[in-house]
């Protein structure tokens, strides 16, 4: 039978390609959404979440629709920092979802003028937010049958589940929820060199009085102007205001209300946190393509990896900082959602999606599903109950086992789907 959550993913699944445009950005103050939400969900099987009493929202309306759909396309090509996926029975992660890159790569000749390149930085680059992700794993260990006919301990993943949190930050456009700034003097920072280090002349007695720190515009005339063939300007996009263990929480104790009792991984990765601007020379070019692999494959990174790493110059000295939430005296306001809202919004569909096993980035899927965590009970390994020997041994293990069976009966035990099967 097909149940409410497939035909709601079958629509959320549609290629790119076929879905329309949006005719208008987030800061046209003509646009309007026709992507609307429901509020009146009705939790009955999720663990009571905290209340935020002490809280307040943004003034801007919360909506699920995809930040990223607000924001222009790059004035320049992204290119993204080449990956493999090999196989490794005991990979720490599944190899089946792709998140994308923590760095992202431009390489152009003119961002090497100092003009050009300041005005990319302060018009897009640092109005793009980054994408905070959510990743739900879990796994157990089994046995699996080889060739050679022995047996091998192996990991296997049960669900793999993203979820972007980009949409639930503020746009680009609104300034009061993202500050940009340069590195202080005193902070150990890439500044030029292939190490980091201080500036230049910095010292620790306050009482000589501290040069003013260069700006973003002097950052980049500085790296425009080095003479040094193979260089790298650095931008880092962080998510501040972010309660990480607080969602980390909340969410273990969901997966688990679904019976499951295999390993749970929850992790925070931050996709486009930087962006790096190449020199355009051709080792630079060389090395963000498929030729790196060739150079680990026949170990002749040993010897090129120390000349490249001595030979870039390299400037890590400007950084964006999003908000998620921002504290104002006694209040908490929110860019546009708080973490237990996000969970209470998202708790039916995480439920779901565990039970259903899936492998995938969930963002997109409606979250007005139903959810029936006794769904996989079938699965559920109950422990025998062992009466053998007679006599009182034999009553006082009848008396454990028949308190272990009511326990995983009524979901209370220790037992359950996904556990390890070595």
């Amino acid at each position: 039978m097909t149940s409410k959550l497939d035909r709601k993913r079958a629509a959320a699944t549609v290629p790119q390609a076929d879905r329309q445009a949006p005719s208008h950005y987030r800061d046209d103050p003509d646009a309007v959404s026709l992507h609307t939400t429901r509020s009146d969900y009705d939790y009955d099987d999720v663990p009571e979440l905290p209340s935020y009493v002490e809280s307040a929202a943004a003034d801007a309306t919360v909506t699920t629709s995809n930040a990223a759909l607000a924001i222009p396309p790059d004035w320049y090509r992204s290119i993204a920092q080449p990956t493999i996926n090999r196989g490794n029975r005991n990979a720490s992660s599944s190899q089946a979802v792709s998140i994308g890159c923590e760095t992202s790569v431009r390489m152009e000749e003119r961002l090497m003028d100092a003009t050009a390149l300041h005005e990319y930085i302060t018009h897009y680059i640092r109005k793009l937010p980054p994408r905070p992700m959510v990743r739900i794993q879990g796994w157990h260990w089994q046995n699996r049958q080889r060739t050679n006919k022995k047996k091998e301990k192996e990991r296997v993943f049960d669900f793999d589940i993203v979820l972007s949190l980009q949409p639930f930050l503020q746009p680009g456009s609104n300034s009061d929820w993202w500050s940009s700034y340069t590195v202080d003097n005193s902070d150990k920072a890439h500044r030029g060199s292939f190490r980091q280090t201080r500036a230049k002349g910095y010292k620790h007695d306050i009482e000589v009085g501290e040069d003013p720190k260069p700006d973003l515009e002097a950052w980049c005339r500085e790296f425009c102007e080095s003479s040094s063939w193979l260089k790298v300007f650095r931008i880092s996009r962080n998510v501040a205001g972010l309660e990480i263990e607080q969602i980390k929480t909340q969410l273990e104790t969901l997966v688990k209300s679904t019976h499951y009792r295999g390993h749970i991984d929850i992790t925070f990765p931050i996709v486009d946190k930087n962006v790096d601007i190449y020199s355009p020379h051709w080792m630079n070019q060389a090395r963000i393509t498929w030729v790196r692999w060739l150079f680990y494959l026949t170990f002749l990174w040993l010897i090129t990896w120390p000349i490249l790493f001595f030979m870039t110059k390299r400037w890590s000295v400007y950084n964006v900082q999003w908000r998620w939430s921002q504290q104002e005296g006694a209040v908490k306001r929110y860019a546009t959602i708080s973490e237990g809202d996000w969970l209470k919004r998202h708790a039916n569909l995480i439920q779901s999606l565990v039970m259903d096993k899936y492998h995938g980035d969930a963002t997109e899927l409606p979250t007005d599903v139903s959810v029936d965590t006794e769904r996989r009970r079938s699965e559920i390994r109950v422990p025998q109950v062992r009466v053998g020997g007679g006599g009182i041994g034999a009553a006082v293990s009848l008396l454990q086992g028949g308190v272990s069976v009511w326990n995983q009966a009524n979901g209370r035990g220790d037992a359950g789907w996904g556990a390890d099967e070595c």
